[in-house]
């Protein structure tokens, strides 16, 4: 089996990628490795390598994987390459839902059994000159706090890495954002109101560990959405640290829902995000692509 390993050039784990993960790959695949070089890279690695390996593992973190996702998915290739997973992010929300490790044994275990059906989220959006934007995602995507703690990141220096422009940015968006006004519906269920956080679930947490959707399944053809209205600031504080536990909040401003569909708008230019990444504004409607790859999990 030739396998492809898409690599985050600039992550803090690379050397021991090399050392204690691709020697013992080696010994039993084929591997060529492609290491990113700039911004959006592994998604342009991703499409050209999907007609070319029969499986493709993203080495990185969250927004890594994204990028990887979208390569292949938007690849002009009919059969999809198996996907997998090489945790090397500094939060690595998706690989603690499925349960993947940086361990070479595990993912030898993974590769000898293959992958499994995994369901995708499809975003349709907005761009800021207003034309329609598609970009899919396997984890999370979200309204609120998520998007405006990526702008923050945005403006943070590069020299304080990752986890500091992370903390830094999320503490300064606690203090900064305005519950945003959204309107949702879904088959079952309409909302209307302001929101701290929106998440439209496919893992289990973002955000490094925030259990949004702790009852989360990668197969089950379902979101689970997670709307935190106008909670007061400190209560909401409070709350965090539920959901760093992997439970769930008992409010009447927090609703927890199921859909395989939801619509969303607004009549301000509300930012969306998936997996660390800005993807565009709202209108966006976000479907679920039940069982659209195979995944080492």
């Amino acid at each position: 089996m030739n396998i492809a390993i898409i690599l985050n050039g600039i992550s803090r784990k690379k050397q021991f990628f090399y050392k204690s993960i691709l020697p013992a790959l080696h010994k039993h695949y084929a591997i060529t490795v492609f290491e990113t070089q700039y911004a959006a890279h592994a998604t342009e690695l991703a499409r050209a390598a999907a007609s070319k390996f029969a499986t493709i593992l993203s080495a990185g973190g969250d927004g890594t994987l994204n990028q990887v996702l979208n390569g292949v998915l938007t690849s002009p290739n009919k059969m999809l390459p198996t996907l997998g997973l090489i945790p090397l992010g500094s939060g690595n929300d998706f690989a603690g839902a499925i349960g993947a490790s940086a361990s070479a044994q595990q993912l030898l275990q993974l590769l000898n059994q293959g992958g499994k059906p995994t369901d995708v989220g499809f975003i349709t959006c907005k761009d800021l000159n207003g034309n329609e934007k598609q970009h899919y995602f396997i984890n999370v995507c979200s309204a609120g706090m998520g998007p405006a703690t990526i702008k923050q990141m945005e403006k943070a220096p590069a020299w304080m890495g990752a986890n500091l422009r992370y903390l830094t940015s999320i503490i300064k968006t606690f203090f900064t954002h305005t519950p945003e006004p959204v309107e949702l519906k879904t088959q079952t269920w309409n909302w209307r109101g302001a929101v701290r956080v929106l998440a439209i679930a496919n893992g289990k947490s973002f955000g490094n560990r925030i259990y949004l959707a702790p009852e989360a399944k990668q197969d089950d053809g379902l979101f689970n959405l997670f709307a935190a209205g106008d909670v007061p600031l400190l209560k909401f504080l409070l709350y965090l640290q539920t959901l760093k536990q992997g439970s769930k909040i008992n409010d009447s401003q927090i609703q927890y829902e199921l859909s395989n569909k939801i619509e969303i708008t607004s009549e301000q230019p509300v930012a969306i995000e998936a997996e660390g990444e800005l993807v565009g504004f709202l209108p966006a409607t976000i479907s679920m692509k039940s069982k659209l790859i195979s995944f080492l999990r």
